[in-house]
């Protein structure tokens, strides 16, 4: 399927679904999309009008998820066939990742009415996450969970506030986990990862697995992950 003709078939849902857009990133080589819904306008019929096969893991589920598993597929699909890629179907494995063609790393994220898609054909593991940022009080509330003492003293000499640089750390942490679920195939927590260096200026740091994950991802593994801001919130990757 060319270009022309993708973009006619895959032409927005206008009540439902906003155009793809392009999302401009100095850390990311790869292609990031993005598109915006509206879950009150959001309808089943949607699937098969941009041709994305309805999956039985969404039978149960509430409108919102489909809703946002839509976005985000669209946003897959039309990602694919930029990079040359096109699929007519990107299926949904037994552990609910999705089952990239074969030489394509690629990861989906949903925040609010926002959902957005990284693609790239060089990485070996992908992993894509944005969030709106949260409120002091969540992040009060939250912030023993997401990081140690040690991350807390390290991300507060920012200057930014706690429910900035949390976001950050939050974010962050997420990205990593789907990059490596999909090839450890075991869950961690947010604890199992320590931000160990920050390096501001390039909106980057360094994160180091705290326990053994797998033969490839042993402890004291380390990997980057970038972050920019993003529509009031922060979108954050971690590749490798």
């Amino acid at each position: 399927m060319n270009q022309e003709s993708f973009n006619k078939t895959y032409s927005p849902i206008s009540a439902f679904l906003s155009e793809y857009q392009n999302i401009e990133s100095d850390h990311f080589s790869g292609c990031l999309v993005e598109t915006t819904f509206s879950v009150d306008k959001y309808c089943d019929s949607f699937f098969t009008q941009l041709n994305i096969p309805f999956p039985d893991t969404l039978d149960n589920a509430v409108p919102s998820r489909r809703a946002e598993f839509l976005a985000g597929r669209g946003c897959a699909h039309f990602a694919l066939n930029k990079l040359g890629t096109p699929v007519t179907e990107i299926p949904v494995g037994s552990n609910r990742c999705p089952i990239w063609p074969e030489g394509i790393q690629a990861s989906i994220t949903h925040a609010g009415n926002r959902a957005i898609c990284a693609v790239s054909t060089t990485s070996l593991g992908l992993g894509v996450d944005y969030e709106k940022i949260i409120t002091e009080k969540t992040a009060i509330e939250i912030k023993s969970n997401i990081v140690s003492d040690a991350e807390e003293k390290l991300l507060s000499e920012t200057g930014l506030p706690l429910e900035n640089w949390l976001t950050v750390a939050f974010s962050i942490k997420e990205s990593l986990f789907k990059a490596l679920y999909p090839k450890v195939g075991k869950y961690f927590d947010f604890l199992d990862a320590e931000i160990t260096k920050l390096f501001p200026q390039q909106q980057k740091l360094e994160l180091r697995i705290l326990r053994d994950l797998s033969s490839r991802v042993p402890s004291g593994s380390t990997f980057i992950g970038r972050y920019q801001p993003h529509h009031k919130g922060i979108l954050s990757i971690v590749e490798y």
